[in-house]
């Protein structure tokens, strides 16, 4: 692996233990939805984990999300980053959780845990998924609604798109009078996701992206399954395309 070194230009915490880190760094080109390895030096190593880059391609800044682990190895240092402090990233990304391995279809279905929500915002940043599917649906399951981030953003695509963009936010520790209190996998088996986005979630119209909680993204598959829906393979085109790198550090 070749290491570019960044500079960090920029942080800002969420909610507590929930970041977003800012990065210049002389990269190659990458496409919306691949990762990256990023890196700090500790005890003449480098310590590194794969993230998604939230930022879009055409975007100056490099942006990471990432959950504090107070026990961990790598975000502990991530979180005490400043400004101006030295970052290395790998100069090239990685990974095919790209609209280009997506088929075509009516509906997008965007289903995110946590931080999973990142790289949808990378992919939803490029004009690619708008010009191509019909409708566009994002949820979004987290603890607690200060969890719910980059409103800004989401509420230009609802402005922008009002026909085509549809917002699901979950809130499953607290209750909110304008979020859903049920767990992803439950509004599919009652219906209930379908119900609020009119839309129908089945295999001649739509095309399913998964990332977040490895228990999330395994359910959801199953279910999905059960309805007829196949996982996107190389060969064999499907309906479902999950990005796997969850790992604590």
């Amino acid at each position: 692996m070749k290491w570019v070194e960044g500079k960090v230009v920029g942080q800002n915490e969420w909610s507590p233990g929930l970041y977003s880190l800012l990065v210049q760094a002389p990269i190659l080109p990458f496409v919306a939805g691949q990762f990256t390895q990023i890196a700090v030096d500790q005890n003449d190593t480098k310590l590194f984990r794969p993230y998604s880059f939230l930022n879009a391609p055409h975007e100056s800044n490099l942006e990471f999300y990432f959950t504090l682990v107070k026990n961990g190895q790598l975000t502990p240092l991530l979180a005490n980053l400043s400004l101006g402090d030295k970052i290395w990233v790998a100069e090239k990304a990685s990974g095919r959780f790209v609209l280009s391995e997506v088929p075509d279809a009516q509906i997008l279905w965007l289903f995110a845990t946590g931080t999973g929500l990142g790289v949808f915002l990378s992919l939803l940043k490029t004009n690619e998924p708008w010009l191509r599917f019909s409708h566009i649906v994002l949820v979004h399951s987290v603890r607690y609604s200060s969890e719910l981030t980059h409103q800004l953003q989401i509420e230009t695509w609802l402005e922008q798109y009002p026909k085509q963009f549809h917002w699901v936010p979950i809130v499953t520790r607290e209750l909110s009078s304008s979020t859903l209190g049920m767990r992803l996998t439950d509004l599919l088996l009652t219906g209930r996701l379908e119900e609020l986005t009119s839309l129908s979630l089945e295999m001649k119209s739509s095309q399913v992206m998964l990332c977040g909680n490895p228990s999330m993204v395994t359910e959801t598959t199953a279910l999905l399954q059960n309805r007829g829906l196949q996982l996107n393979k190389p060969k064999y085109p499907g309906h479902i395309s999950v990005e796997n790198y969850w790992k604590l550090s």
